[in-house]
């Protein structure tokens, strides 16, 4: 945990354990659906779609919830082994503001961006699905 303060580490789980309660409380446990299925008996084809379209959206988003989750705990395995705060890439000290901002981060932002740019297909679905859930109601 080179480069963090035991001051700044103790900010950083802090944040981390409140996203995870945000999550776990919008989208419950990580096997439930988000939306719950409609229990209506007769349905038109236009309810239909949009009853499908709900769902589509709401296993999006239960998808997303798993990730970040699953990026919270790999955060805190980092914490465990020493590892936490140090780009995978360069093995440099993550900076604090970039801790604060994405307490989950595994590279610096000069490593991100080569990762990015190296694999333009991953970078361009993680930005989709930060615009889907920016998009969906709160």
């Amino acid at each position: 945990m080179e480069g963090l303060t035991k001051e700044e580490l103790t900010k950083l789980v802090v944040q981390m354990d409140a996203e995870e309660m945000r999550i776990r409380a919008v989208a419950g446990t990580a096997d439930s659906p988000v939306v719950a299925p409609t229990q209506r008996e007769h349905l038109d084809e236009g309810e239909v779609a949009d009853e499908k379209t709900v769902q589509r959206q709401g296993d999006a988003m239960l998808k997303h919830y798993r990730r970040q989750l699953a990026d919270i705990e790999a955060a805190r395995s980092r914490m465990r082994s020493g590892q936490y705060g140090v780009c995978i890439d360069c093995q440099q000290a993550i900076p604090f503001a970039r801790l604060q901002a994405y307490p989950t981060a595994m590279r610096c932002t000069a490593c991100q961006n080569l990762h990015e740019h190296r694999h333009p297909r991953q970078a361009q679905e993680t930005l989709r699905q930060a615009c889907a859930e920016l998009s969906s109601p709160s």
